[in-house]
């Protein structure tokens, strides 16, 4: 386990699907506008709930093989004393080769909580997303940030309905654990405020999802 990060690894089949319980239907209203920064096409979705609306802006690198997934749980760290651009993170990773949906929201850690911490099915469909639309290596995923552990409640399954009525699973993988109040989770939030706890988590990110070596002037935030 890294001093830094702790691993944490979901053991689900990346081609699991569910059919035993009732299963969570995601809906998402897209923008037709799309960006594009050295080779990495940048869109926004908002995921809707009965609950509200999330927005997110994605990051998918051009490439011809399928490409890692991460699904950030919030797109900023504020801190006692300093800000921390999360889209721009991403940003950096996509460079390196992985594909992002980031949802829009400050983890607020101006005193350590976890007031922060998102209802799960935000994080579900966000990676149901990237499965729909993104050719995905889903032997490579990761979760980024905090979240809540179970579902929304025992009956519903932690699996979404796709366009055709099936009903896969984002697998989880790797987490990227901040935002949080865990001992580690903590720690990892502290050091994501400076550039060098950043750099950290994105070369663990580069170990673990098998991208390309990041480069730090990728993750330093430009005005």
């Amino acid at each position: 386990m890294s001093r830094t990060v702790a691993l944490f690894l979901l053991v689900l089949s990346p081609l699991a699907t569910c059919t035993a319980q009732k299963l969570h239907s995601c809906r998402f209203s897209e923008s037709p506008e799309a960006g594009r920064v050295d080779g990495i096409e940048i869109r926004q979705v908002i995921l809707i709930e009965p609950t509200g609306k999330v927005e997110a802006t994605i990051f998918i690198p051009d490439a011809s093989e399928p490409v890692p997934g991460i699904v950030f749980s919030h797109a900023a760290i504020q801190g006692p004393s300093s800000h921390v651009d999360l889209l721009h993170f991403a940003l950096g990773l996509a460079r390196a080769g992985a594909s992002s949906i980031v949802l829009h929201g400050t983890i607020d850690w101006q005193s350590p909580n976890d007031e922060s911490i998102r209802a799960p099915e935000f994080q579900f469909c966000a990676g149901l997303w990237l499965m729909q639309h993104v050719n995905l290596d889903l032997t490579r995923t990761a979760d980024a940030g905090n979240h809540k552990v179970g579902w929304i409640d025992d009956d519903v399954s932690p699996c979404g309905l796709d366009w055709e009525g099936r009903a896969p699973c984002w697998p989880g993988g790797v987490w990227l654990n901040f935002g949080q109040i865990g001992e580690a989770e903590s720690r990892n939030t502290d050091a994501m405020l400076t550039p060098q706890g950043r750099l950290r988590m994105a070369r663990f990110a580069q170990r673990h999802l098998k991208l390309k070596e990041i480069q730090s002037e990728w993750l330093m935030e430009t005005e």
